[in-house]
């Protein structure tokens, strides 16, 4: 399921759950993507915000979908860091249009 869930912060655990993959692959491409840099609690766990999992999803997306190299992956994220961001807002927006609409309808009914 690659849906964004609503909270801010999350495990390791529960990122690998959404993507789909093991903790070892997060910690991996961690040290791969110097784009991905979790915050790290007291117990040193790492936690994640949304936008490491739009990272992560990027680098999902090249890797299995298109079949990409990491190294190569690596670089066509780090070329396009704000990309993602412009891609997450866009996404948001949508969300946001979808649930008005949804409202709309609703009221017309």
């Amino acid at each position: 399921n690659m849906e964004a869930p609503t909270k801010k912060y999350f495990k390791i655990g529960e990122v690998a759950e959404i993507l789909g993959v093991n903790a070892s692959t997060l910690r991996f491409w961690e040290k791969n993507f110097p784009q991905i840099q979790p915050m790290k609690n007291k117990k040193g766990d790492r936690i994640y915000q949304l936008k490491d999992i739009e990272i992560l999803k990027e680098i999902y997306y090249l890797t299995h979908n298109k079949g990409m190299r990491l190294a190569n992956a690596s670089k066509k994220i780090s070329k396009n860091p704000d990309k993602t961001d412009d891609k997450l807002k866009l996404i948001q927006e949508l969300r946001h249009f979808k649930e008005k609409l949804i409202q709309l309808k609703e009221q017309l009914e």
